[in-house]
Protein backbone atom coordinates (compact mmCIF):
# COMPACT_ATOMS: atom_id res chain seq x y z
CA UNK A 1 0.00 0.00 0.00
CA UNK A 2 2.71 2.49 0.62
CA UNK A 3 4.46 1.57 -2.30
CA UNK A 4 1.44 2.15 -4.44
CA UNK A 5 0.68 6.08 -2.67
CA UNK A 6 4.35 6.46 -3.28
CA UNK A 7 3.88 5.86 -6.78
CA UNK A 8 1.06 8.11 -7.24
CA UNK A 9 2.06 11.10 -5.00
CA UNK A 10 5.81 10.60 -7.38
CA UNK A 11 3.94 10.32 -10.49
CA UNK A 12 2.52 13.83 -9.62
CA UNK A 13 5.03 14.98 -8.11
CA UNK A 14 7.56 14.59 -11.35
CA UNK A 15 5.21 16.10 -13.29
CA UNK A 16 5.25 19.38 -11.40
CA UNK A 17 9.23 18.36 -11.11
CA UNK A 18 9.35 18.56 -14.96
CA UNK A 19 8.17 22.12 -15.55
CA UNK A 20 11.43 23.21 -13.49
CA UNK A 21 13.80 20.63 -14.65
CA UNK A 22 15.43 23.31 -17.19
CA UNK A 23 16.17 21.78 -20.89
CA UNK A 24 19.48 19.80 -21.47
CA UNK A 25 21.96 22.05 -23.18
CA UNK A 26 23.79 18.37 -24.50
CA UNK A 27 21.11 17.09 -25.74
CA UNK A 28 19.89 20.24 -28.11
CA UNK A 29 17.37 21.43 -25.73
CA UNK A 30 15.69 18.15 -25.24
CA UNK A 31 13.58 17.76 -21.39
CA UNK A 32 13.96 14.96 -19.15
CA UNK A 33 10.57 13.43 -19.04
CA UNK A 34 10.63 11.15 -15.66
CA UNK A 35 6.68 10.24 -15.81
CA UNK A 36 7.01 7.68 -18.60
CA UNK A 37 9.56 6.00 -16.25
CA UNK A 38 7.55 6.17 -13.14
CA UNK A 39 4.29 4.70 -15.28
CA UNK A 40 6.44 1.79 -16.65
CA UNK A 41 7.02 1.04 -13.00
CA UNK A 42 3.37 0.51 -12.20
CA UNK A 43 2.50 -0.86 -15.00
CA UNK A 44 4.76 -3.65 -14.51
CA UNK A 45 3.91 -3.71 -10.75
CA UNK A 46 0.28 -3.46 -10.31
CA UNK A 47 -2.03 -6.09 -11.76
CA UNK A 48 -4.26 -5.03 -14.07
CA UNK A 49 -7.27 -3.58 -13.09
CA UNK A 50 -5.07 -0.92 -10.98
CA UNK A 51 -3.14 -0.67 -13.68
CA UNK A 52 -5.52 0.83 -15.56
CA UNK A 53 -6.35 2.97 -12.77
CA UNK A 54 -2.92 4.46 -13.00
CA UNK A 55 -2.98 4.67 -16.64
CA UNK A 56 -6.17 6.82 -16.24
CA UNK A 57 -4.73 8.86 -13.45
CA UNK A 58 -1.07 9.65 -15.76
CA UNK A 59 -3.06 10.81 -18.91
CA UNK A 60 -5.12 12.74 -17.24
CA UNK A 61 -2.51 14.61 -15.47
CA UNK A 62 -0.43 14.45 -18.82
CA UNK A 63 -2.98 16.18 -20.80
CA UNK A 64 -3.66 18.51 -17.88
CA UNK A 65 0.32 19.33 -17.70
CA UNK A 66 1.01 19.07 -21.47
CA UNK A 67 -2.11 20.87 -23.00
CA UNK A 68 -0.83 22.50 -26.58
CA UNK A 69 -2.95 25.57 -27.96
CA UNK A 70 -1.35 27.46 -30.44
CA UNK A 71 -4.12 30.72 -30.94
CA UNK A 72 -7.33 28.90 -31.18
CA UNK A 73 -6.39 25.49 -32.14
CA UNK A 74 -6.00 22.38 -30.04
CA UNK A 75 -2.70 20.72 -31.35
CA UNK A 76 -2.59 18.34 -28.17
CA UNK A 77 -5.52 17.86 -26.70
CA UNK A 78 -6.70 16.73 -23.85
CA UNK A 79 -7.88 12.32 -23.74
CA UNK A 80 -4.79 10.75 -26.00
CA UNK A 81 -2.50 10.27 -23.13
CA UNK A 82 -4.99 8.39 -21.51
CA UNK A 83 -4.93 5.89 -24.33
CA UNK A 84 -1.73 6.04 -24.78
CA UNK A 85 -1.18 4.92 -20.88
CA UNK A 86 -3.90 2.35 -21.59
CA UNK A 87 -2.29 1.09 -24.39
CA UNK A 88 1.05 1.22 -23.04
CA UNK A 89 -0.02 -0.62 -19.89
CA UNK A 90 -1.71 -3.14 -21.89
CA UNK A 91 1.07 -4.12 -24.10
CA UNK A 92 3.25 -4.33 -20.72
CA UNK A 93 1.41 -7.00 -19.32
CA UNK A 94 3.34 -10.05 -20.94
CA UNK A 95 6.51 -8.79 -19.23
CA UNK A 96 4.98 -8.28 -15.80
CA UNK A 97 6.04 -12.02 -14.41
CA UNK A 98 9.93 -11.10 -15.46
CA UNK A 99 9.20 -7.87 -13.71
CA UNK A 100 8.08 -9.24 -10.34
CA UNK A 101 11.31 -11.94 -10.42
CA UNK A 102 13.36 -9.40 -10.78
CA UNK A 103 14.13 -8.65 -13.71
CA UNK A 104 14.60 -4.94 -13.21
CA UNK A 105 16.14 -4.65 -17.05
CA UNK A 106 12.96 -5.07 -18.47
CA UNK A 107 11.59 -1.77 -16.75
CA UNK A 108 14.66 0.20 -18.22
CA UNK A 109 13.27 -1.08 -21.88
CA UNK A 110 9.98 0.20 -21.38
CA UNK A 111 10.84 3.29 -20.18
CA UNK A 112 13.03 3.91 -23.18
CA UNK A 113 10.69 2.76 -25.21
CA UNK A 114 7.51 4.59 -23.32
CA UNK A 115 9.34 7.79 -23.55
CA UNK A 116 10.22 7.35 -27.62
CA UNK A 117 6.57 6.23 -28.32
CA UNK A 118 4.93 9.07 -26.29
CA UNK A 119 7.60 11.24 -27.69
CA UNK A 120 7.08 10.67 -31.05
CA UNK A 121 3.31 10.26 -30.81
CA UNK A 122 3.13 13.69 -29.93
CA UNK A 123 5.37 14.80 -33.07
CA UNK A 124 3.00 12.94 -35.16
CA UNK A 125 -0.04 14.48 -34.25
CA UNK A 126 1.19 18.53 -33.79
CA UNK A 127 2.52 17.52 -37.26
CA UNK A 128 -0.81 16.14 -38.54
CA UNK A 129 -2.13 19.15 -37.18
CA UNK A 130 -0.14 21.54 -38.71
CA UNK A 131 -0.14 20.15 -42.27
CA UNK A 132 3.97 19.76 -42.73
CA UNK A 133 6.11 17.24 -41.58
CA UNK A 134 10.06 18.29 -40.92
CA UNK A 135 11.97 16.02 -39.48
CA UNK A 136 15.88 16.88 -38.23
CA UNK A 137 18.32 15.95 -36.33
CA UNK A 138 16.89 18.68 -33.73
CA UNK A 139 13.49 16.73 -33.61
CA UNK A 140 15.41 13.66 -33.60
CA UNK A 141 17.47 14.69 -30.46
CA UNK A 142 14.72 16.21 -29.04
CA UNK A 143 12.46 12.51 -29.55
CA UNK A 144 15.75 10.24 -28.58
CA UNK A 145 17.23 12.21 -25.88
CA UNK A 146 14.77 11.70 -23.31
CA UNK A 147 14.34 7.84 -24.31
CA UNK A 148 18.10 7.73 -23.41
CA UNK A 149 18.05 9.19 -20.57
CA UNK A 150 14.76 7.52 -19.05
CA UNK A 151 16.75 4.45 -20.17
CA UNK A 152 19.92 5.55 -17.53
CA UNK A 153 17.28 7.05 -14.76
CA UNK A 154 15.21 3.69 -14.79
CA UNK A 155 17.34 1.69 -12.65
CA UNK A 156 17.34 4.20 -10.04
CA UNK A 157 13.57 4.69 -9.75
CA UNK A 158 13.26 1.27 -9.85
CA UNK A 159 15.52 0.38 -7.03
CA UNK A 160 14.31 3.19 -5.20
CA UNK A 161 10.75 1.81 -4.97
CA UNK A 162 12.18 -1.73 -4.33
CA UNK A 163 13.41 -0.11 -0.99
CA UNK A 164 9.97 0.39 0.30
CA UNK A 165 7.60 -1.91 1.42
CA UNK A 166 4.93 -3.30 -1.12
CA UNK A 167 1.92 -3.95 1.36
CA UNK A 168 1.03 -7.18 3.34
CA UNK A 169 2.81 -10.22 2.11
CA UNK A 170 0.41 -13.13 0.93
CA UNK A 171 0.90 -16.53 3.18
CA UNK A 172 -0.08 -20.30 1.72
CA UNK A 173 -1.88 -22.41 3.61
CA UNK A 174 -2.06 -25.98 2.67
CA UNK A 175 -1.78 -25.17 -0.99
CA UNK A 176 -4.59 -21.36 -0.79
CA UNK A 177 -3.85 -18.03 -0.57
CA UNK A 178 -4.74 -16.51 1.97
CA UNK A 179 -3.67 -12.17 3.06
CA UNK A 180 -3.00 -11.46 5.99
Amino acid sequence: MIRSIALFAAIYLALVAQEFIPPLAFLGGAHLLLVPVLFCYGALWFPFPAMLGLALFTGLLSDLAFLHVIGDRVEIGLGWSILFYVFLGTALRPLRPLFLAGRWEVHCLASATATLSLLFLQYIMVCLRRGSFAFDWTVFGHITGPAVLALLLAPAVYFWFKLLPAGVPLQRRNGQHLTR
